[in-house]
């Protein structure tokens, strides 16, 4: 059926390894049926306006509903059942294929077709032909006049100050992107008017929980399925609790993902703008659609693989198969590094520490061996810190040699693929990577350890966190012992430290698993640190906790700041001075930075378990924590009063404070979200040790006055971080459900 227009079908699927089958399975039926799918793949994050986005664009709905007994009610996915709500609100032909055993009722066959199946005798052509033709007869083709094409969101905002204050902000975030955005008029004599304003738009951006919103549009827009990007104000002073409206999910999708993903909540316009931004350049990536039969089948081969990224390493002269491996690989869903099609390198950063991080970064190491390669110094490079890595067990190298000649310098096995044709050799470097990750998932499956094999993945866990201070991670292991949590030590090839722990949560059914992980090489061993973390523990947030030097007027030595934004600095040798780096601003995890009203209000007693006393004797009140933004570069400044850091204060007059090395583990965070790696998010917690008034440097030349300040600033920051995942961390630990 080539050249066929076919009918864009969105498709909910499992995303399990035993269920692959299964999936091609009915991928084969619908193909020569003269459909195509369109799924959502795992490695992204639910966005409820991305999928609403699809449903809307597809001119149908299939579904495979495979058995979970696990899931009461449903006694399948929470996550198929809200898409199948999906395809019901927006009045889309449907077809449900259901396991034996799947809860019929979360299904209803008012006006659809379901037909019911058992996974030992998979229903054939002949039996579900004529329910797919009558399906077809139902659907047909999607407009593809403006499919692709950037257009107009819609704005319906609560007429209020906090809104007037952050509309600008969220225009300019959506109009960043590529949309054009236009404010929806409440003022219409007709309501046709106001629908067929609401219809012109891709999607609507709009509030489902303020008393100023007014309570009929979101109604309206749900009833009429335009796709909508929800957002939450809350607001810092408390003046009213917002009430999300009962249209904004159900219980099935609140099974299926955290409530942060389900709305934006926000307080602070400029942060709604950064999460926004992010959120609808998402939209503006074209929706996975197979636009042939093996492209489908290398998809559906791919799930249930473990998670892991490749780093692909080539010569220039082979960039046209390198590229071919690289669509290869994004076609099975394996996130990967290569220097031309997926560079996260920044422009003008240092590429040797860059290199390194993003290297380390990856399980696999995939070099494309040719006479090209050990004459280039990239590949050289790269090469040499692969063998590091492998050398320390935490990364697999793959050889394959394009031609006679070119193993000289490796010492192991790898595959000559040089009597190949293109098509054949990057055929079996993808079941290759294939193999190799679906084996390291079936060790996880049996329970295994990072020691039994290079391949084997470390332990996820719920926090990472990372201090450059060796002060604050004496703190932060004393503070873990002392509370008798089970520790353990290894160490990773970037030198890279991490202590394992559990920590007992009040309150909570399971103990948040944690990571401490100490950097080596100064702030350029941050990165490579963050992300070999990131790499092999998959933490939900990394804290980068430290000591400061306190910019705000009323902060004094011993006091907290919880960033809520991280702003970037880059010292100039040749003008002496630091240049505000607006490109790398970053922002925290909103519910983190909310725990500084949390400790402040709720948790006082929290001071009662710092171990070290200030220098010079006891403060007259206790640690104060506060939340605001900080600047973090790539050189130690004496304070406020420092020449060199006037450029920073006048960009952003606003700071609490100023550290060394949190830039580099927001970076790193933001590169592997950016690689589709993780979703993992940032904070940061750090301690005054310094202020403009007291005469001492976080990084001072009098060391003997430097460090009790900054030895008492590490527990203080150790001690709220350790509390704070006791007390009142946001977000329950992943073992919770």
């Amino acid at each position: 059926m080539a050249g066929v227009s076919r009918i864009p079908a969105y498709f909910s699927h499992s995303y399990w390894a035993e269920d692959r089958e299964l999936n091609e399975h009915f991928w084969k039926l619908f193909w020569d049926e003269g459909f195509t799918f369109a799924v959502d793949p795992k490695t992204n994050p639910l966005s409820p306006t991305h999928l609403e986005l699809m449903m809307d664009q597809s001119a149908c709905f299939v579904g495979v509903v495979t058995h979970r007994q696990e899931e009461r009610w449903y006694r399948a996915s929470p996550f198929m059942v809200y898409e199948h709500d999906l395809a019901l609100q927006a009045r889309k032909p449907r077809l449900v294929f259901m396991e034996s055993g799947v809860s019929a009722g979360f299904f209803p066959a008012a006006d659809e077709e379901r037909v019911a199946f058992n996974r030992r005798q998979l229903p054939d052509a002949d039996r579900v032909k004529s329910a797919i033709g009558r399906l077809a007869g139902r659907s047909g083709p999607a407009d593809d006049a403006t499919r692709g094409l950037l257009g107009t969101v819609g704005l319906i905002l609560p007429d209020d100050s906090a809104y007037r204050a952050a509309e600008p902000h969220i225009r300019r975030a959506v109009e960043d992107v590529g949309y054009r955005a236009r404010t929806i008029s409440l003022e219409f004599r007709d309501s046709f008017e106001f629908l067929l304003a609401v219809d012109e738009c891709d999607f609507i951006v709009v509030d489902v929980a303020s008393p100023f919103a007014e309570p009929w549009v979101f109604p309206q827009l749900s009833g009429r399925f335009r796709p909508t990007l929800k957002l939450i104000h809350e607001p810092p002073d408390g003046r009213y609790q917002p009430q999300p409206s009962k249209l904004l999910s159900g219980e099935a999708l609140r099974a299926a993902e955290p409530a942060d993903r389900i709305a934006v909540h926000w307080s602070d316009p400029e942060e709604l703008a950064d999460r926004l931004r992010d959120l609808v350049a998402r939209f503006y990536q074209p929706r996975l659609e197979f636009e042939t039969y093996d492209e489908g089948v290398g998809y559906f081969h791919s799930l249930g693989r473990a998670q892991g990224s490749v780093f692909l390493s080539n010569a220039r002269g082979d960039d046209s198969l390198a590229q071919r491996v690289g669509r290869s690989l994004e076609l099975h869903n394996v996130s990967y590094f290569h220097y031309l099609r997926r560079n996260t390198i920044e422009l003008g950063a240092d590429w040797r520490s860059q290199l390194y991080a993003n290297v380390a970064a990856c399980r696999l190491f995939l070099p494309l061996i040719s006479q090209h390669y050990w004459a280039s110094e990239y590949c050289r490079e790269e090469y040499n810190i692969a063998e590091r890595l492998r050398a320390d067990g935490r990364l697999v190298i793959l050889p394959y040699f394009l031609g006679p000649g070119v193993a000289r310098q490796v010492t192991f096995q790898g595959r000559a693929i040089g009597h190949l044709s293109q098509d054949e050799q990057v055929a079996v470097i993808s079941d290759d990577v294939d193999n190799e990750f679906v084996g390291r998932r079936r060790l996880e499956e049996r329970g295994g350890t990072p020691g039994e094999s290079a391949a084997a993945p470390g332990r996820r866990c719920d926090i990472a966190i990372v201090t450059l201070l060796p002060e604050a991670h004496d703190a932060l292991r004393r503070h873990l012992e002392s509370s008798g949590s089970l520790t353990e030590t290894e160490r990773h090839g970037t030198g890279c430290e991490w202590i394992r722990t559990s920590i007992e949560a009040v309150g909570r059914s399971s103990a948040y698993e944690v990571v401490v992980a100490q950097p080596c090489g100064g702030p350029d061993g941050v990165a490579n640190a963050v992300a070999a973390t990131i790499e092999e523990h998959q933490p939900e947030t990394v804290v980068f906790v430290g000591a400061c030097w306190g910019i705000a007027p009323d902060l004094v030595p011993g006091d907290v700041v919880i960033s809520n934004r991280l702003y970037g600095y880059a010292y100039d040798e040749l003008e002496q001075t630091c240049l505000p780096r607006t490109d790398r601003s970053h922002l925290a995890h909103e519910g983190v930075a909310a725990l500084g009203d949390s400790m402040r209000l709720n948790y006082t007693y929290w001071t009662e378990r710092i171990f070290e006393r200030p220098p010079g004797g006891p403060r007259s009140d206790s640690p104060r924590v506060v939340v605001g933004p900080v600047a973090s570069g790539d050189a130690a400044v004496d304070g406020s009063g420092d020449p060199a850091l006037r450029p920073v204060l006048v960009e952003w007059p606003g700071l609490a404070a100023v550290e060394l090395g949190g830039a580099n583990a927001a970076r790193a965070v933001t590169q592997a979200r950016r690689a589709g790696r993780t979703q993992v998010s940032f904070s940061m917690v750090c301690a005054v040790a310094g202020t403009a008034t007291d005469g001492i440097s976080v990084n001072s030349a009098r060391p003997e006055q430097e460090k009790p300040w900054k030895q008492y600033a590490a527990d203080v920051a150790a001690t709220l971080v350790v509390e704070a995942i006791r007390l009142a961390w946001p977000s329950p630990p992943r073992r919770a459900g």
